[in-house]
């Protein structure tokens, strides 16, 4: 089975595009980035799990708008966050690293670390949930943006 396909107008087009993508670097666009990232920010911290709250705490949203692109960032500077997300395979963690939690549970530092080498961590995600959790929401506040930018508003 052949195809032919047959490109007008593509110059154009192009133009076109790359106008539109203009359009949308303005303030709608920025606005509803920012309001995406705070409602995945805020679903995100209800879902975090707390011990101590500091990765709850961390959980922060960030805007940037780059030459061709508006982009929206949600998470943590806490350096276990990722390992909260998605877990972790069986590993022997460095000495020390648990002691203090192991300390307010309770439970001896060495077992922790022992039953991380044998099992690894599960899984406790809080950022996947929150973004599919507000996606519709997020789907309409950019149909809104595209919109007012394409519109000139």
């Amino acid at each position: 089975m052949a195809v032919d396909v047959e490109l007008r107008n593509l110059k154009e087009t192009q133009k076109a595009m790359d106008q539109t993508v203009r359009d949308l670097h303005g303030t709608p666009m920025m606005q509803a980035i920012r309001d995406a990232t705070l409602l995945i920010t805020r679903s995100a911290r209800r879902a975090a799990p707390v011990d101590t709250g500091r990765l709850r705490a961390s959980i922060a949203p960030e805007v940037v708008q780059g030459a061709h692109e508006v982009q929206g960032v949600v998470g943590s500077n806490v350096v276990y966050a990722p390992f909260v997300e998605t877990g972790s395979r069986p590993h022997w963690p460095p000495p020390g690293v648990l002691e203090r939690w192991s300390r307010r549970h309770g439970i001896p530092e060495f077992l922790v670390m022992r039953a991380i080498a044998l099992r690894g961590t599960k899984a406790q995600p809080y950022l996947e949930p929150a973004v599919e959790e507000n996606l519709a929401r997020i789907m309409r506040l950019l149909e809104r943006a595209v919109q007012k930018a394409t519109e000139g508003q």
